[in-house]
């Protein structure tokens, strides 16, 4: 199974040229596909996914061969590669716009991502792997490992592919170039590269692209199986279903224990009583789905669309929401305990009687929110619109208010204790409206909260 840990790594991602979408379009006309929306159907990739790569987005290395593949295009004639590695995504505007935006998709593109440097195949040239231990973030511009390699073996030395697992590299050369690699590095003459042991070093067989593609080929065989037979209780802790369309799948009871769901399309979805600590959630289209008593605690939840989720007594403890979309959703006795859920959406949200406490809930959109009964005891709600929000019984003790919204707030029987952000003269009128206040008179706070 994959490492429960992988979640946390920067995924290796692509994007097709401007050159490389225009050939890619003239493929979906030839193949019949009426649609971009219609092509993304039939292959079980999420709309997103689809969207992005027709816009020249980073999309992950799998998806993107996926589509080519689909399509019967070369991948490495249609990526867009350069010798720079870019810090952020860039916002082309020089491809074809794609007619696949239908639903108002709201799907965040990663912000960071790594170029992946591949060649055509040369005639008598030969691949090898080379493993070196460290972490893929760390690795930098693959340039520079290229030319150590060069130095080392001969000019024909490219690096075609970048993959996990310590650091994986795959080299092309020709053969004398790569038998004097291999050499140098078993003799011991070439112990490490840029910084980066290496651990060992191999010829790949003729058989390895077909290896590869039969991984590609298991996801996505994988992800119609989850979608044409309604099976709970699946075991898929650890697997890769990101980008993938899984909408209305059956998925109740299922083990997904730090499976990658990415950026995949689970609307209506039913997740319920479902195992998902430390999954990678990031980006995903939960709108509508089922989840109520899952267990989402530790997972990567950033910038997911949970709008109108069935979210009913789930376990968010120390889930990263940062981003989310939760407005209209149900998060009735859910427990929220230490989550990450700042600049979230969570207007007109059900969160009564929700285990908020320690939650980092700064510059949330909490408007008309009913938090009614929930402990928010420490919770960091800084910046924070709480307009229009029934926080009646609610615990806000020793929570942070400063700069929040409280204006036509309802905090009837509301307790606040040592809270930052509440001025004595707001203390008072919260007090003439209900609330309670367990410390002492004359709060030290110096920043006056909106009435």
């Amino acid at each position: 199974m994959t490492d429960l840990s992988i979640r946390k790594k920067k995924k290796i991602t692509i994007t097709a040229s401007s050159e490389g979408v225009k050939i890619a379009e003239k493929a979906l006309i030839r193949l019949g596909f009426d649609t971009k929306s219609n092509f993304a159907e039939t292959q079980r990739l999420a709309r997103s996914t689809v969207t992005k790569f027709f816009n020249c987005q980073p999309i992950q290395l799998d998806s993107f061969k996926k589509i080519c593949l689909e399509l019967k295009l070369d991948w490495t004639k249609i990526a867009e590669f350069s010798e720079e590695k870019p810090s952020q995504i860039p916002g082309k505007t020089d491809c074809i716009n794609p007619d696949i935006n239908e639903g108002g998709e709201k799907r965040p593109t990663p912000t960071f991502y790594r170029q992946v440097t591949v060649i055509d195949k040369i005639t008598n040239t030969i691949k090898a792997e080379i493993k070196l231990t460290g972490d893929i973030n760390s690795f930098g511009d693959s340039s520079r490992v290229e030319f150590i390699l060069r130095e080392f073996a001969g000019d024909t030395i490219k690096i075609t592919d970048i993959k996990e697992g310590s650091i994986r590299l795959t080299v092309e050369g020709s053969q004398e170039d790569i038998a004097r690699l291999v050499s140098r590095i078993k003799s011991g003459e070439l112990k490490e590269v840029s910084g980066f042991p290496v651990e060992d070093v191999q010829i790949l067989s003729e058989s390895s692209e077909d290896d590869e593609s039969n991984e590609l080929n298991n996801k996505w065989c994988l992800v119609r199986e989850i979608v044409t037979q309604k099976i709970s209780h699946r075991n898929l802790s650890g697997v890769d279903l990101s980008d993938a369309d899984l909408r209305g799948a059956n998925l109740s009871f299922a083990d997904l224990r730090g499976a990658n769901l990415s950026f995949a399309d689970l609307r209506g979805a039913n997740l319920s009583v479902a195992k998902l600590s430390g999954a990678d959630l990031s980006g995903a289209d939960l709108s509508s789905a089922k989840l109520s008593g899952a267990d989402l605690s530790g997972a990567d939840l950033s910038g997911a669309d949970l709008s109108r989720a069935d979210l009913f007594g789930a376990k968010l403890s120390d889930a990263d929401l940062s981003g989310a979309d939760l407005s209209r959703a149900d998060l009735f006795d859910a427990k929220l305990f230490g989550a990450n859920l700042s600049g979230a959406d969570l207007s007109r949200t059900n969160l009564s009687g929700v285990n908020l406490s320690r939650a980092n809930l700064s510059r949330a959109n909490l408007s008309r929110t009913n938090l009614s009964r929930a402990d928010l005891s420490r919770a960091n709600l800084s910046r924070a619109d709480l307009s229009g929000a029934d926080l009646s019984y609610a615990d806000l003790s020793r929570a942070d208010l400063s700069r929040a919204d409280l204006s036509e707030t309802k905090v009837e029987k509301a307790r606040f204790s040592s809270n930052l952000g509440i001025s004595e003269s707001m203390k008072q009128d919260l007090i003439k409206q209900g609330a309670i206040f367990e410390d002492s008179p004359g709060d030290r706070s110096e920043v006056l909260t909106k009435v």
